[in-house]
């Protein structure tokens, strides 16, 4: 009974090792992916280069984080929307400007005042409904209604009603619709530049 027992426990730390051993190659791929990343970015900018390239990007998650906290809305929700907006052409400013409007404009809505009161009535969206959304959930209910409208000339009116002058430009941000803006999501290369950050500076 006893050389059973040995013999299953044996077994069980086998299968673990090869279990761990699995997962431990797998990280070591990761880290050879890493390190050939790091080469290249290396070889392109100098060693030097590479230590501004990793503070540009720690300074621009700082700016991120903060301008995320200003307008109530999660760092990634933020990213992907910035993303968005420069895939259209649109400047990371305008669009943290057309955000800030945006989000007063809706409040005044919900309660019956404001710009954008009738803009939202005319796309068939329940001001108060919306502000207790998310902000980037807000922009996708959004950017699908005005799919709905049926000339340019209506979407440039509306959208100066949303985010004022910056409605303008966020014009062909929203033509998407609500798909569109979820699927440019810049999060996974936020999360690489961090990953090479943590291994190479910690």
């Amino acid at each position: 009974m006893a050389d059973q027992n040995v013999n299953i426990t044996i077994r069980a730390l086998d299968k673990t090792k090869k279990g761990f051993a699995s997962v431990t190659g797998g990280l070591k791929r990761v880290a050879g992916s890493v390190l050939n990343m790091k080469t290249a970015i290396v070889g392109a900018v100098g060693a030097g280069g590479f230590g501004a390239l990793i503070q540009s990007s720690i300074n621009a998650g700082d700016e991120l984080a903060k301008t995320a906290d200003k307008l109530g809305v999660t760092t990634e929700a933020l990213s992907g929307l910035r993303h968005a907006a420069e895939l259209t052409g649109v400047s990371t400013g305008t669009m943290d400007m057309a955000l800030q409007r945006f989000t007063r404009r809706a409040a005044e809505a919900a309660k019956g005042t404001g710009e954008a009161k009738g803009a939202l009535q005319e796309l068939g969206i329940d001001a108060e409904s919306l502000v207790r959304l998310p902000l980037d959930q807000q922009m996708n209910v959004v950017a699908d209604a005005m799919q709905g409208v049926g000339t340019q000339s209506d979407r440039v009116r509306l959208a100066m009603k949303l985010f004022d002058s910056e409605g303008v430009a966020l014009v062909n941000t929203l033509g998407g619709g609500a798909d569109a803006l979820k699927q440019n999501n810049a999060t996974t290369v936020v999360k690489i530049v961090f990953l090479i950050f943590y291994i190479f500076y910690y």
